[in-house]
């Protein structure tokens, strides 16, 4: 089943807090992985203390249990230690989409 839903965050690190606010999404990371509804993770940077994420769901219950669940709670309590102010969250429906399972170099 393909994915039906997003969310796409976006967030300032406070000064000097760069570093720490990439390992902690890293670790966002790696806890996600244990969401069965959450299909993909992604962080970037943006440049100049910002960042983004970008998750993607199998279903609207997927998305409330993410919403809802330890790894938000766990997000919740940090970032006021390491961001500006709270990240800016969009939540989307998810109408196309494209997968490349594997990338082969030559």
């Amino acid at each position: 089943m393909d994915d039906q839903f997003a969310v796409w965050a976006t967030m300032k690190a406070k000064p000097g807090k760069e570093e720490a606010a990439r390992a902690f999404l890293t670790e966002a990371s790696q806890r996600l992985a244990n969401e069965p509804g959450t299909t993909s993770f992604r962080a970037m940077d943006l440049g100049e203390g910002a960042f983004a994420i970008f998750n993607s769901f199998r279903d609207a219950a997927s998305l409330t249990a993410h919403v809802e669940g330890p790894t938000a709670r766990w997000v919740i309590e940090q970032q006021d230690v390491l961001f500006v102010e709270p990240y800016a969250i969009t939540k989307a429906h998810i109408f196309a989409q494209m997968h490349k399972r594997q990338l082969q170099r030559k």
